[in-house]
């Protein structure tokens, strides 16, 4: 089949989720069938290392220029729209993307993310796909409880409303649409019943994060995009709630916090006696093998999370809160623990540093369950079910 494939920047280095995902099913797709690959792309980075991967993979490669400063002018211009689709909005996309599929005929077009999915209106493809991955209008709602000001509440609730109506349109617009858990399709369910909606869950790198084994050390380790809410709003959480009771307990337990971006309020734990602020990486596993214990403090947010997948492929105990494994084939107790009051969470991690054979455990069975279920390769191959059903 002929794909014309969608998304808001391109899919490299992998240091984001939605670039995870957009690359490997991109990936997947391309080894069966042909694909045109349309992005976004800062100027300056138009003709980046990215550029050269996705050319291996792709039958053609067409970036549409969008800078920091145009995404903030469209998005004082455009109030009606949703901040992540105002940003993003093109008219030489929209040329670009009638231009292709007029002159191409296409047997699937497939968007990336709701920021993308409303260009499938201009794609004269058999099918659109819209890969809305997460209900961002959930993730807004759930933002509501922690927003610091009544100002960032009202923009909450406002956001909220405009991803949903836009949600609901992209799910009537497009033939099929996939996320990644049955809470988020439940949840797009209860809104509109006017679509087709499958799941299709992230997937881990087998091979990239191998079993490591255990360091024997009382070290923590929390990775993500610091500047994202949901990342910052839980390390300052457990930094602040959770680790001060685990030192009491473990006074020789430190805490690694690897991630991009950290705002100053995050960059202020460092100050905390045991916490090392690493920043970017170029390699997470270096840092994984050091940490006997992965700690996902998540207090809102949707969709799956890429860390849990990486932590127990990587054969490493891990300790989440309820709604940071929301959405996955776990099981408390067998693959990982769960707990969300300050305490619980921290007498959980303390009971794992202080226990290699339950370490053990938990890495054996964590293991097994992403190579069952959770490799891209596994994925890549409901994908093309789908495809396929949905002709």
């Amino acid at each position: 089949m002929k794909i014309i494939f969608l998304t808001a920047e391109p899919p490299w280095p992998l240091d984001q989720g939605d670039k995870v995902r957009n690359f490997h099913l991109l990936k997947a797709i391309a080894t069966k069938h042909e694909v045109t690959f349309v992005c976004f792309c800062p100027p300056e980075e138009k003709y980046g290392k990215w550029r050269e991967l996705l050319s291996s993979l792709c039958h053609a490669v067409y970036t549409v220029p969008l800078s920091r400063g145009q995404m903030l002018i469209n998005v004082l211009r455009l109030p009606h729209l949703p901040v992540t689709m105002a940003a993003r909005t093109s008219a030489r996309m929209v040329q670009l993307l009638r231009h292709l599929t007029s002159c191409e005929d296409y047997d699937i077009s497939f968007a990336c993310q709701l920021k993308m999915a409303g260009y499938l209106r201009y794609c004269t493809t058999r099918r659109r796909v819209a890969d809305l991955t997460d209900m961002v209008s959930l993730f807004r709602r759930r933002m509501l409880r922690f927003a610091p000001s009544w100002l960032g509440k009202a923009f909450d609730a406002v956001e909220a409303y405009r991803l949903a109506y836009w949600e609901k349109w992209v799910a009537r617009l497009a033939d099929l649409v996939l996320l990644v858990s049955p809470v988020d399709a439940a949840e797009l369910a209860r809104m509109t019943s006017r679509t087709r909606v499958a799941i299709l869950p992230n997937g881990v790198d087998l091979d990239y994060f191998q079993p490591l084994p255990d360091p024997g050390k009382p070290t923590l380790i929390f990775w993500g995009h610091l500047r994202y809410p949901p990342n910052a709003d839980g390390i300052i959480w457990f930094c602040r709630k959770v680790f001060p009771l685990i030192r009491e307990a473990v006074p020789e337990a430190t805490l690694l916090v690897v991630g991009k971006e950290p705002p100053p309020e995050v960059a202020s734990l460092a100050h905390i006696h045991g916490v090392e602020l690493l920043g970017y990486v170029p390699d997470l596993r270096t840092y994984l093998a050091q940490a006997s214990v992965v700690v996902v403090p998540l207090r809102f947010g949707s969709g799956i999370r890429n860390k849990i997948l990486e932590a127990l492929a990587s054969g490493r105990a891990l300790v989440s809160t309820s709604l940071g494994c929301e959405g996955l084939e776990v099981t408390p107790g067998v693959h990982l623990e769960v707990a969300d009051e300050p305490a619980e969470f921290a007498a959980k991690v303390i009971d794992l540093l202080c226990n290699p054979s339950r370490r053990a455990a938990f890495s054996a069975n964590g293991r097994k369950l992403v190579e069952e279920k959770y490799s891209w390769e596994a994925v890549g191959e409901k994908l093309f079910e789908l495809f396929r059903d949905n002709k």
